[in-house]
C-alpha cells in the first residue's frame, strides 16, 4: 500500500513544481540571488522537486548560471523546463520563464486531479474483486482456501500497486482530449516564452505524452519545421480535431494564442 501512496504523491508533483517556480519568481523579483531564493523557500514536500531545488542551489552557489546548471541536471528537469529556463536565463527574461512554468504546472496539476478521480473507481473495483471473485470457496465451506485466495489477491494488488497506479494514470492521461489539452497548453507556453518554432512544436508534442502525436511531429526535420507554420506541421496529426487546427491557424495569424488556451480548458472540462 505504501507503493500506491508514493505513486499517488508522485502524481501531485505538478502542484509542488508550480509552488517551487512561483516562490523562485518571488525571490527573483525581490532581488535575491538564486541561492538565497532556494534557501528561503526551504525544503519541498515532493522528493522530485526537492532534488531539483538542491541541484539548482548547489550549482548556483558554485557560480554556475541557471542555464548551465539545468542542462547538466539529467532527469531532474523535464526537457520542457530545461528549454524555458535556459532561454529565460540566456535572454534576460528568467522572470517570465518562471511565471510561465508556474502557470503551466498549476494547470497540469488540475488536469492530474481529474485523472486521479477517474482512476479511483477501477482501483477500488480491483480491491473488492479480490474478495468477491473467490467467494464460491467460502459459500461451499472452504473458509481457509477463501482466506488464502483473497489474501493472495490483496497482497498481489498491494505489491503491484505503484505500477498499477502509474499505468492507470497513464491510460487516462493518454486519452485524446487530455493529450490535446496538454499539447495546447505546452504550445502556448513555449510560444509565449519565445522559443524557436521547431523547438516549441517538438516540446509541445513531447508534453502531450501521446505516442502518435509525438511520432507525427518527430518525423519532420528541423528545417521542415522551421519553414512551415505550426498549423501546417500539425495538419493530419492524430487526435487533433478540426476546431483545434482552425483555432491554431487563427492564433498564428493574429499572434493571440489565448483562444488555444481556452480550448485547452474546454478539453479539460470534458469537451470532446
Amino acid at each position: 500500500m505504501i507503493g500506491a501512496v508514493t505513486a499517488m504523491r508522485a502524481l501531485d508533483d505538478g502542484r509542488h513544481r508550480s509552488e517551487f517556480y512561483r516562490m523562485w519568481r518571488t525571490g527573483y523579483a525581490a532581488g535575491f540571488a538564486h541561492p538565497k531564493s532556494f534557501e528561503v523557500m526551504g525544503p519541498r514536500e515532493s522528493p522530485l522537486t526537492e532534488d531539483a531545488r538542491q541541484w539548482l542551489m548547489a550549482g548556483t552557489k558554485r557560480g554556475r548560471g541557471v542555464a548551465e546548471t539545468v542542462k547538466a541536471a539529467g532527469k531532474r528537469f523535464e526537457e520542457f523546463e530545461r528549454s524555458l529556463l535556459a532561454l529565460g536565463d540566456e535572454s534576460g527574461r528568467l522572470e517570465d520563464s518562471l511565471r510561465l512554468l508556474g502557470e503551466f504546472y498549476a494547470r497540469k496539476h488540475r488536469l492530474m486531479l481529474w485523472v486521479k478521480k477517474k482512476m479511483a473507481y477501477p482501483f477500488f473495483n480491483l480491491f473488492f474483486a479480490c474478495f468477491i471473485a473467490p467467494f464460491a470457496l467460502l459459500y461451499f465451506g472452504h473458509v481457509k482456501a477463501y482466506i488464502i485466495a483473497a489474501g493472495t489477491g490483496v497482497a498481489s494488488l498491494l505489491f503491484w500497486s505503484a505500477a498499477l497506479v502509474m499505468s492507470i494514470a497513464a491510460y487516462y492521461g493518454r486519452k485524446p482530449p487530455l493529450a490535446r489539452a496538454r499539447l495546447a497548453r505546452a504550445l502556448v507556453t513555449a510560444v509565449e516564452a519565445g522559443l524557436p518554432l521547431p523547438r516549441a512544436v517538438r516540446l509541445a508534442a513531447d508534453a502531450s505524452a501521446n505516442p502518435e502525436i509525438r511520432a507525427h511531429v518527430h518525423r519532420f526535420s528541423e528545417q521542415q519545421l522551421a519553414t512551415r507554420s505550426i498549423s501546417d506541421a500539425l495538419a493530419g496529426c492524430p487526435h487533433l480535431t478540426p476546431e483545434f487546427v482552425a483555432i491554431l491557424a487563427t492564433a498564428e495569424q493574429t499572434g493571440d494564442f489565448s483562444g488555444l488556451a481556452r480550448l485547452a480548458e474546454l478539453y479539460e472540462d470534458g469537451f470532446r
